[in-house]
C-alpha cells in the first residue's frame, strides 16, 4: 500500500441507463466506443486506466497538467460522429494505491466534482487549477465554489475553457450550495398603503425584522442587500431561497392609514413550499416595536418547533455547538427595544434609512436631513444618532466631507447613541469605525468592532468593518474568515463579494482574489472597484499591459472621463509611455480643479509613484496622513504598496499611524 500525491480523473456517460431503456445496442455501442477512445489517450498522456464501471471510468494520472490534457482529447474525440455526451471531473489529491486501486478522500472529491459537469465539459478543482497557472494553452473559467459532503472547506470549481469543450454557467452548483438548517431571508414586505411614499414605512419594517434577527446567535439571517435584490419581482420562494443559501422565507405586506398599521406576515419553509405560519398583525403606531418584537421571536420560534438536534447542528451555521438557536432577549426581554414612543420621529428616522440605503452622496444629505429631524422630535431615540453616525462617517471615508470636520462628529453621534442604548451592537460598529479610520485609537477600535460582532453576530456589515480591522493589523487569515462569514450573509452585495476579493489578495492569494473579483463583476459587469482590483492583480503578476487595458474600461463604465485617470497613468508610466502618463496626470489636475471637495492624494501617489517619482509619491502619501485619509490605516499591509516598504519613509509614515501589528508588516 502506497500514498501519493494523484490526479484523479472521473468520467460518466450521460443519458446511459435511459438510453439503455430505449436501445440496448445503441447504448452498448455508445459504451464500447468511450472504452475505445478513452483507454489509449488515457495512456498516451502518462496514466492509467484503474477502473470501468458501468457507463464511466476511474483514471489515475502523476502530473495534473496531463490529466487534463487527456480529458480535453477524450472531449474532442468523442463530440465527432457519432457523439457520445461525457461528463469529467479531475481533482489532486493524497491517494493510497494498493493492488484493488486507489482510494481516499481526493478519489470522492473527484467523483463529486464529474457529477457537477456538463455533456461536454471537463471540471476541475482549485487544485488542479494552481497546477495550470502556466499552461497558458489550458484556460480556465470559474464556476463557483462547491460545499461537498463530509468536506468541510468550500471548493473552488472551474470550467476548461478550450475551443469544442463546453463551459457550465454558475448555477450548475446551486444544488450544493450549504443551507444552513438555521437560516431565514426576509423579503421585502410589499406596501400596501394608498400613498405610493409610504414605501419608506415597508421597507424599513423589513430591514427592522431584519436586524432583529441578526441578533440571534446561530441563526443565518441574508442581509438586507440581498433580500433587497428580489424586491418587485414574481420569482418562486423556492428559486429564491436556492440562491441565497437558505431553508426557510419570511415575506408579507404592510398596509398604514394614519396612525394603524396593518401587517401580515408568512414563514414559508423553502423545502416543500408549506407555510411554518401565517399572520396578521393590526396594531397603532406606537405599537410598532412590540410588533417587530413579536413576528422576530415567532420566527425563531417556529424555526426551533420545526428542527430537531441533528439538524440544528451544521458546520454551514454562523453559531456554535447548541442544537437549536435559542430566543435571545435585549434588555427588557425583548429582542426589539422601543426605540422611541414617538411615531412620526419613527417615520422620519424610516425615511432617513430609505435614503442611506441608496449609499449616494445626494441621498446621504437627505438621509442626514430626516436623521436630524428624528433627534429634534425624541432626543432619547438612539436610532437617529447611529444613523448619523454612520452617514457622516462614509461621507468622510468617500472624501465627500472633510475628515477633520465629519469624523469627529461620526464619533460624537456615536458615543451618544451607546449612551442612549449601551446594548445595542450598531452604537459600537459606528464608534469602532471611527476609532479605526480617524482616531487612529486601534484598541478601542478592536474592542468596539469585536463586541458589534458579538451583539450582533448575523450583521454582513459588522463582520466586513472588523474584517477591515483585522486586515489593517496584518491579521490576514482572520480578515478572510470575517469576510467569507460576511459573504455567506450577504451572497448577492457587490461590496461584500469585492471586499473578500481584497482580504484574499492582502492575505496572499491571488488565485482566490481573481476568483472573487470575477463573481463580483459577474454579479455586475460594470462594478468599478472589481474592475480596478482586476488591474491590480495583473500588476501583481508583473502584467501592466493587461492592467492598462482593463482601467482604461474605467471612464466607459461611469461615464467619466476623469475616472481612472490615476491608474491608467501608473501603468503607463510602469511600461514607459511617459508622455501619456504624464497626459493622464494633466487629466487628473483637471479633476481636482473641478471638483475641489475630492480628496485625491492617493490618486496623486500611485500616478507618480508609476512615473517612478518617489520624492513626489511620498509628499503625497505625508499629505493624506496629514489629512488623516481613512485609507491610510491600510498602508503597511496593502500589498499595492509592497515594493516601496522598505524606503525609511514608508515605515515613518506607518509609525505616524501607529498601527504595531502593521509596523512589524511593514518591516519585512
Amino acid at each position: 500500500m502506497v500514498r501519493r500525491l494523484t490526479a484523479i480523473m472521473f468520467t460518466d456517460m450521460v443519458g446511459y441507463t435511459a438510453l439503455m431503456q430505449e436501445n440496448e445496442l445503441r447504448a452498448k455501442s455508445h459504451r464500447d466506443r468511450q472504452r475505445a477512445v478513452l483507454e489509449p489517450l488515457v495512456e498516451s498522456r502518462g496514466g492509467d486506466v484503474l477502473q470501468f464501471y458501468g457507463d464511466g471510468t476511474l483514471s489515475a494520472f502523476p502530473s495534473a497538467v496531463e490529466a487534463v490534457r487527456a480529458a480535453v482529447d477524450v472531449q474532442r474525440e468523442l463530440a465527432s460522429d457519432p457523439p457520445v455526451p461525457m461528463r469529467i471531473g479531475i481533482h489532486l489529491g493524497d491517494v493510497v494505491h494498493d493492488e484493488h486501486g486507489v482510494f481516499g478522500d481526493g478519489v470522492n472529491v473527484a467523483a463529486r466534482v464529474q457529477a457537477l459537469a456538463t455533456p461536454g465539459s471537463v471540471l476541475v478543482t482549485a487544485k488542479i487549477a494552481d497546477e495550470l497557472k502556466n499552461h497558458p494553452d489550458l484556460p480556465l473559467a470559474s464556476v463557483g465554489e462547491a460545499h461537498f459532503k463530509n468536506v468541510l472547506e468550500p471548493m473552488g470549481v472551474y470550467a476548461v475553457d478550450v475551443p469544442g469543450l463546453d463551459v457550465p454557467s454558475r448555477s450548475v452548483l446551486a444544488d450544493v450550495r450549504p443551507k444552513s438548517r438555521r437560516s431565514v431571508a426576509v423579503l421585502p414586505f410589499a406596501n400596501m398603503s394608498s400613498d405610493p411614499e409610504n414605501e419608506f414605512f415597508a421597507d424599513g419594517i423589513t430591514e427592522e425584522i431584519i436586524n432583529a434577527l441578526t441578533r440571534v446567535e446561530g441563526l443565518q439571517v441574508t442581509a438586507r442587500t440581498s433580500s433587497f435584490a428580489f424586491k418587485g419581482t414574481h420569482r418562486d420562494v423556492r428559486g429564491i431561497a436556492d440562491q441565497l443559501g437558505v431553508n426557510t422565507v419570511l415575506e408579507g405586506s404592510v398596509r398604514r392609514a394614519g396612525n394603524r398599521v396593518r401587517i401580515t406576515a408568512q414563514l414559508i419553509d423553502a423545502r416543500d413550499g408549506y407555510h411554518l405560519f401565517s399572520e396578521v398583525y393590526d396594531r397603532s403606531l406606537e405599537d410598532i416595536f412590540a410588533t417587530q418584537d413579536e413576528i422576530s421571536i415567532q420566527i425563531v420560534r417556529e424555526l426551533r418547533r420545526h428542527l430537531t438536534p441533528d439538524e440544528g447542528r451544521s458546520a454551514g451555521d454562523l453559531g456554535g455547538a447548541e442544537a437549536v438557536p435559542p430566543v435571545p432577549v435585549a434588555e427588557h426581554g425583548r429582542l426589539v427595544p422601543s426605540h422611541t414612543h414617538d411615531p412620526e420621529a419613527y417615520t422620519e428616522y424610516l425615511k432617513g434609512r430609505f435614503h442611506w440605503n441608496r449609499w449616494t452622496p445626494e441621498d446621504a444629505y437627505l438621509a442626514i436631513s430626516h436623521f436630524e429631524r428624528s433627534a429634534e422630535m425624541d432626543p432619547t431615540c438612539a436610532l437617529a444618532f447611529s444613523g448619523l453616525a454612520n452617514v457622516y462617517t462614509f461621507m468622510a471615508s468617500i472624501g465627500q466631507m472633510p475628515a477633520d470636520d465629519a469624523y469627529p462628529r461620526a464619533a460624537a453621534f456615536a458615543r451618544h447613541a451607546l449612551e442612549l442604548e449601551p446594548e445595542a451592537g450598531e452604537g459600537h460598529l459606528s464608534l469602532g469605525a471611527v476609532q479605526f479610520f480617524y482616531d487612529w485609537d486601534f484598541e478601542g477600535a478592536e474592542r468596539n468592532l469585536a463586541e458589534a460582532v458579538r451583539r450582533i453576530p448575523g450583521s454582513a456589515e459588522a463582520r466586513h468593518i472588523y474584517s477591515l480591522y483585522l486586515k489593517a493589523v496584518g491579521r490576514y487569515e482572520e480578515s478572510v474568515e470575517q469576510m467569507r462569514l460576511a459573504v455567506r450573509l450577504d451572497p448577492l452585495s457587490l461590496p461584500m463579494n469585492y471586499a473578500l476579493a481584497v482580504a484574499c489578495l492582502a492575505a496572499g492569494d491571488l488565485d482566490a482574489a481573481a476568483t472573487q473579483a470575477r463573481r463580483a463583476l459577474e454579479l455586475d459587469p460594470g462594478f468599478r472597484p472589481a474592475v480596478e482590483l482586476t488591474g491590480f492583480l495583473h500588476v501583481h503578476r508583473g502584467d501592466a499591459a493587461a492592467a492598462l487595458e482593463a482601467w482604461r474600461r474605467l471612464p466607459e463604465l461611469t461615464g467619466d472621463p476623469f475616472v481612472g485617470a490615476a491608474l491608467i497613468g501608473f501603468a503607463l508610466g510602469r511600461l514607459g509611455r511617459r508622455d501619456e502618463a504624464e497626459a493622464m496626470l494633466r487629466l487628473l489636475d483637471e479633476r481636482a480643479a473641478a471638483h475641489p471637495e475630492l480628496n485625491l492624494r492617493m490618486d496623486y501617489a500611485m500616478l507618480h509613484w508609476g512615473l517612478g517619482d518617489l520624492d513626489e509619491t511620498f509628499r503625497q502619501l505625508e499629505a493624506a496622513v496629514d489629512e488623516r485619509m481613512g485609507v491610510v490605516v491600510f498602508l503597511a499591509t496593502s500589498p499595492n504598496w509592497a515594493p516601496i516598504r522598505s524606503d525609511p519613509r514608508f515605515r515613518a509614515l506607518v509609525d505616524r499611524v501607529g498601527i504595531p501589528v502593521a509596523r512589524q508588516v511593514a518591516a519585512t
